[in-house]
């Protein structure tokens, strides 16, 4: 037995004194080389796994030229392949994070190009320990708090080498680390994969909003007398509008293809062709080459070790451009109200590439951004064509080329010039209409050239300070009428143009003019300004001031309308505080201010609320499609709060604000609450209060919204959702002052006895109940649905789909809808959205005074609709 044991021992000592396999798909250049070939034999090995394909079997060295048979039978020995799955790092990675990616991928509107960037971190993440201050700032959810933690700590020479080491760095929030952990890496990883491409489709054929079927529908037709005779449903009826007269109806689909490549994380190129309802295909556009149309990038961005972290860009074609806080430069065509620029709802400083489907404040031409340890410089330059307002002020009875302008507008359809041409022809020729038609949307109607720049110096870890300007050259003149002439302009000639402006409306007359009394004869627009911050232990302090020039010294500090943003914020680990102070003058009007707001321009002026006395409905797109701030006061508080495991205040805001326009006040509060007595069922209550015009109870612009939402949320198994919530809004409002007429009391001169009468106050309501869910059939496959019901009595209710949002006007209806989410291969995904949605229309009676019209139609009963949509995305990365 003892002899039997020493033999044991002396075969397993043989056995771990034996050399090691080589494996070939894992093996260095270094480790090949050790094997007994020439060099240039080990580089072919190397090249050939690296190039061409992973070694499935030890003969595939055959395929080698320079690997002949006595070379393989000489290393069969020494080397082994192991098994090799054909996926590497990229996809690896995109199974990881696929939930991140399908989330960033259906994205819209304001957040569409920022999810293009914070995809490509995703996929190839960036060496944190090498990164500036706005880099990480850049990063969704991570804070200047955050980012001055992790700058710190690498000032003292400390690197981060892997994510411990990250959430232990002092000062930064476990929500920040957390957020931040699949963006970054913590060294130079060598790329596995030298070039990526991206495609993505999307089509929808979803109806236009309620809003701008009211727009289009309105009719252009003003007659000296109404034709009894003449039925709103004939076909002569319907060509008085827009919606009639290009039959609108069946102007659905909407199409946009988009592809990024990206080799070596250095060289990036994108293309772009969105084409929306009823306005072109790539193959029939309204502008003459469809190549205008289209939105593309080359960009370069590389790393350079030059005493220090630095990192430059240089993009050519569409790119976006964003300083500081976003009151002299943001390029984007969408409002997003409130926008604070922390957590997802935030700026990415400097330059980016811009795939996105903002179009009328595109910037197009080049940039460059470099950053470094201690400062930021950015410069850039634009060279488009931008649609705009033309009116008739020659007074020679067309709208052409010599006319002036009056603003930019962004269209919700762009109609091609010839078409509203057209459409202003057969109108001013319709036979005794009051309205002809002398003022109207033109696309490219102005070539604006932009030269801007951005200088930023950081004197220490967390603080900066900047300047920012642009200056936009015109080869056409902004020409604000004066105010009677532009009530006449903007109103019909059946209308009172007195009676219908209001004091609000001093927001149109305060839009910026190139040629006036006040700047002389000028082909520019120049705005400027400074922004800064600093962290001081766990609080950031940030703001800018923006200046817009007219006639003051630009050495001089508020002597042009200007605008103006502070914000402070500080960190806990279970709380934050945000406070945030804004004052927009009315005249500053800058196209690229995207600052906080509670409110777009042109709330409550003649654009919105007086879409049937307009001279031209399509003006109504200057408010509906606003993306300027409205010129404010006002205070914000924000906080989260979680003071028990199972009690969180998952957000809770308050806005006291007042609009310059009309100096109405205005305080809107809301909160939402989180109760978790266990991990799979959660209660959540959202409460909404909104009180416009307090100063003044009498004011009929003055209302009162209380909005309350109780919803249950079920975490069930295999990740699967079900959420049931309840949704009851009301609006209270003072009467209108009636004069009616009272036959039963005659007056002794013969005349008609007239008195005012106040009502009670009005109370409008609306609730809804829906059920929401999520079903995970495996790993590939998904479904996301919801089925709501609801009722109203005047009041209106919003509905937070899964990537849009809908609005319920109607008397009552329901709707349903589903979305598929499928991984038909490790590299393409498919998204398929089915709608149903049935309501009843309201009813409308029109009156005057209280008194039926004598001739023509007032009354149109209430109808039930359907309305039903598809939107399908196809994504495919490899």
């Amino acid at each position: 037995m003892r002899r039997l044991i020493i033999l044991l021992l002396i075969f397993l000592t043989a056995l771990t004194n034996l050399p090691a396999l080589l494996d070939l798909n894992t093996a260095s250049l270094e480790e090949i080389k050790s094997l007994p070939i020439s060099e240039s034999q080990a580089r072919d090995i190397y090249l050939y796994r690296y190039y061409i394909k992973f070694f499935e079997s030890i003969y595939e060295l055959r395929q080698i030229p320079s690997i002949d048979q006595k070379t393989l039978n000489l290393l069969k020995p020494l080397i082994i392949v192991s098994h090799y799955q054909d996926e590497d790092e990229i996809a690896q990675r995109r199974d990881e994070i696929y939930y991140l990616i399908e989330r960033l991928g259906s994205n819209e509107g304001f957040q569409e190009g920022i999810s293009d960037v914070w995809e490509d971190y995703l996929i190839t993440p960036r060496n944190i320990n090498k990164l500036t201050y706005f880099e990480i700032l850049n990063l969704p959810n991570v804070s200047p708090v955050d980012a001055a933690a992790i700058l710190s700590r690498l000032a003292y020479g400390d690197s981060i080498a892997n994510y411990r080491d990250l959430r232990n760095s002092p000062g930064i929030s476990y929500y920040g680390a957390s957020n931040m952990r699949y963006y970054v890496n913590y060294e130079n990883e060598p790329l596995i994969r030298k070039f990526s491409i991206n495609y993505q489709l999307k089509y929808s054929d979803a109806p236009y909003d309620p809003d701008a079927v009211d727009m289009f529908s309105e009719s252009m037709i003003r007659l000296v007398q109404v034709d009894e005779d003449v039925d709103p449903a004939t076909p002569t009826a319907k060509r008085q509008s827009y919606w009639g007269y290009f039959n609108m109806e069946d102007h659905k689909e909407t199409v946009a293809n988009k592809i990024r490549m990206n080799y070596l994380n250095n060289w990036k190129a994108g293309l772009l062709f969105n084409s929306s309802k009823g306005e072109r295909t790539i193959f029939k556009s309204n502008v003459e080459n469809w190549w205008d149309d289209a939105k593309y990038y080359l960009g370069y961005e590389r790393d350079i070790n030059f005493q220090g972290r630095n990192h430059l860009k240089i993009y050519l074609g569409n790119y976006r451009a964003t300083f500081g806080e976003g009151l002299i430069m943001e390029n984007t065509d969408y409002y997003s109200p409130r926008k604070t620029g922390f957590g997802f709802n935030k700026r990415i400083i400097g330059i980016t590439e811009d795939l996105s489907r903002t179009r009328e404040f595109s910037l197009k031409g080049f940039a460059l951004d470099w950053k470094r340890d201690n400062f930021n410089a950015a410069f850039f330059a634009s060279f488009d064509k931008k649609d705009a307002v033309v009116y008739d002020s020659n007074d020679n009875g067309i709208i052409d080329e010599d006319d002036d302008l009056l603003c930019y507008i962004n269209l919700t359809h762009r109609f091609a010039n010839r078409e509203l041409e057209e459409i202003e022809d057969y109108i001013n020729s319709y036979e005794n209409n009051l309205n002809q038609v002398k003022i109207a949307p033109r696309l490219d109607a102005v070539q604006e050239n932009i030269l801007g720049a951005h200088l930023e110096y950081h004197p220490f870890v967390g603080t900066h300070l900047g300047i920012t300007g642009y200056e936009a050259v015109y080869d056409r003149d902004f020409v604000v009428p004066q105010e009677g002439e532009l009530r006449h302009l903007l109103i019909t000639e059946d209308e009172d143009a007195a009676e219908k402006w209001k004091i609000s409306d001093n927001e149109i007359e305060s839009l910026y003019s190139t040629r006036s009394s006040v700047v002389g004869d000028r082909d520019f627009r120049r705005v400027y300004g400074f922004d800064w911050g600093t962290v001081w232990n766990n609080t950031s302090f940030q703001g800018e001031y923006a200046e817009l020039e007219v006639d003051g010294d630009i050495l001089k500090i508020a002597d042009d309308p200007h605008a103006f943003l502070l914000t402070a914020y500080t960190q806990f680990e279970n709380l934050y505080l945000l406070s945030l102070y804004r004052d927009y003058d009315l005249d500053f009007d800058n196209p690229y201010a995207r600052g906080f707001s509670e409110s777009e321009r042109f709330d409550d002026t003649v654009f919105e609320r007086l879409t049937y006395a307009l001279n031209n409905t399509l003006l109504t797109d200057i408010y509906l499609n606003a993306a300027q701030p409205s010129a404010e006061r006002g205070i914000y508080f924000e906080t989260r709060y979680r003071f028990h495991e199972m009690f969180t205040i998952t957000r809770a805001y308050l806005d006291i604000w007042e609009r310059k326009s009309d100096a109405r006040k205005g305080i809107r509060f809301e909160s939402r609450f989180e109760f978790r007595p266990i991990h799979q069922v959660r209660f959540r209550f959202r409460y909404k209060y909104q009180l416009k015009r307090y100063q003044d109870d009498l004011d009929r612009n003055r209302s009162q919204t209380d909005e309350f939402e109780p919803a249950f949320v079920f975490y069930l198994s295999n990740f699967d959702r079900l959420q049931l919530g309840y949704v009851y809004t009301r609006v209270k409002q003072p009467p209108y002052l009636s004069i009616l007429s009272d036959p039963a009391e005659p007056d002794p001169t013969g005349e008609e006895l007239g008195m005012d009468m106040a009502q009670a106050n009005t109370l409008s309501n609306g609730d809804m109940i829906y059920v929401d869910f999520t079903h995970n059939f495996n790993d590939n496959f998904k479904i996301l649905g919801s089925f709501s019901i609801w009722k109203t009595h005047g009041a209106s209710l919003w509905d937070f789909e899964d990537v849009e949002l809908d609005f319920y006007q109607s008397d009552r209806g329901f709707k349903y809808w589903f979305n598929l989410h499928t991984r038909i291969a490790n590299n393409i995904f498919l998204s398929l959205k089915y709608k149903f949605k049935r309501f009843m229309t309201r009813e409308y009676e029109f009156r005057i005074f209280n008194e039926i019209p004598s001739a023509g139609p007032y009354y149109y009963e209430r109808v039930q609709r359907e309305e039903t949509s598809i939107r399908l995305q196809l994504d495919c990365k490899f």
